[in-house]
């Protein structure tokens, strides 16, 4: 090896880093193992959404079931399965706990049980197990 050949690896090693530094441009950095946007549409994000939902109609001591009105946000995270970080207005429907899941009820519209309320989730899933739970369910 010559004692030219170190500074030429050095230099060739600083162009990758410079190009790809450049090829990132605008777009935000990520970290590895750090929460990322999700579609709300995901597959992965519905199934969190469906399950946090019946475990907090579970929790609630309400004899109306309530059912997300929107989802603010997703995010998701990779760790040992995946942690789903959602934010939803949830809102009181007219069917009663006792009424089969099955159908979609419509909200309250009487001011007094029409309220909703800003939910934020931590579901856990490893669905290669087909575990999940909830984490944390914090309303406001």
């Amino acid at each position: 090896m010559t004692a030219a050949a170190p500074w030429l690896l050095l230099a060739a090693l600083a162009l990758a880093a410079g190009a790809a530094l450049a090829l990132e441009g605008d777009r935000p950095r990520r970290l590895l193992g750090a929460p990322m946007e999700a579609e709300a549409n995901e597959e992965g994000v519905q199934r969190a959404l469906r399950f946090a939902m019946s475990e907090y109609n579970k929790a609630s001591n309400d004899k109306y079931r309530s059912r997300a009105a929107e989802l603010v946000r997703a995010r998701k995270q990779i760790v040992a399965g995946i942690k789903y970080y959602l934010t939803v207005k949830v809102g009181r429907t007219t069917c009663t706990k006792a009424e089969s899941e099955d159908h979609e009820c419509a909200f309250h519209e009487q001011p007094e049980l029409a309220k909703r309320i800003t939910c934020n989730f931590v579901v856990y899933s490893v669905p290669w197990l087909n575990q999940i739970t909830l984490m944390e369910n914090n309303c406001q």
